[in-house]
């Protein structure tokens, strides 16, 4: 039994680290009853821009791979940066930590971080 709860806990611990990465905080408010629905709405609204902060992030850190590393590591993936998801930030990541040197490797890394 202790050791099916020491993996819950580190699910958990997993879990709440990936969102401390990806810049959310928990936070505990007290609000009526009424009004739960509400807050609820609210904070999926939060979290939605949250995410679309980290696609801005990855289109970024993407553009800066191609334009670094197209030639080496990118030639045959096309991905528009312009209109690049999280899950093309995870494809752009591995060709650049498989493929490329130390500082590509660094930048798919940040890559993949978004990633999760």
């Amino acid at each position: 039994m202790a050791a099916a709860n020491a993996s819950a806990n580190e699910r958990v611990y997993r879990s709440r680290e990936r969102r401390r990465r990806a810049g959310l905080k928990r936070v505990e408010v007290f609000v009526p009853a009424d009004r739960v629905d509400q807050l609820k709405a609210y904070a999926a609204q939060l979290r939605e821009g949250s995410e679309s902060e980290a696609v801005k992030e990855a289109r970024k850190l993407i553009e800066k791979a191609y334009r670094t590393y197209r030639a080496k590591c990118l030639d045959n993936i096309d991905i528009d940066p312009e209109k690049a998801g999280l899950a093309d930030a995870a494809v752009v990541a591995a060709a650049l930590m498989h493929r490329g040197n130390a500082e590509a490797y660094e930048l798919g890394r940040k890559l993949s971080r978004l990633a999760r």
